[in-house]
């Protein structure tokens, strides 16, 4: 049969689970969470240019503009009907849409993020409590060797 473990021991195993899973769990969550803010801003900064198309007074020639081509090259072009779009709806795939149904699909993709981040940011919170309880069950851990001594 296994002896139990000392105090001492299970302390160690205890700050070892916090460092190790919880406080690890914790980086992933945030980092998560950090790149759905990002597409989130990236969402908002799309309905924004839509809206700022849809107000300008665009001639028949429509207008330049610079295209990054990759890798931060960029190369002018020249967009002569801005009312049709090619937008990214996820895992490299683009549509055509237009502006109101860009703006119609940014809102829709904007709350479904924003109840995305809500949960994980549950997650977080779940997981900042876990990292609490074990540290006070530590604390608590401490006291007691003084207690038994004395």
């Amino acid at each position: 049969m296994a002896e139990p473990l000392s105090i001492p021991d299970k302390i160690y195993k205890f700050e070892c689970f916090v460092n190790d899973v919880l406080k690890e769990d914790l980086k992933k969550l945030e980092n998560q969470l950090s790149q759905i803010n990002c597409e989130s801003r990236e969402y908002l900064e799309l309905k924004n240019m839509v809206h700022t198309l849809q107000e300008a007074d665009l001639g028949p020639d429509g207008f330049k503009t610079k295209v990054d081509v990759g890798c931060n090259f960029y190369m002018q072009a020249n967009v002569t009907d801005p009312s049709k779009m090619f937008v990214d709806i996820g895992l490299g795939n683009y549509v055509e849409l237009t502006s109101t149904e860009a703006l119609k699909f940014c809102e829709m993709r904007m709350a479904l993020l924003k109840r995305k981040a809500e949960v994980v940011q549950a997650e977080c919170a779940k997981t900042k409590g876990h990292i609490k309880l074990v540290l006070h069950g530590i604390a608590e851990l401490n006291k007691f060797p003084q207690i038994v001594n004395k």
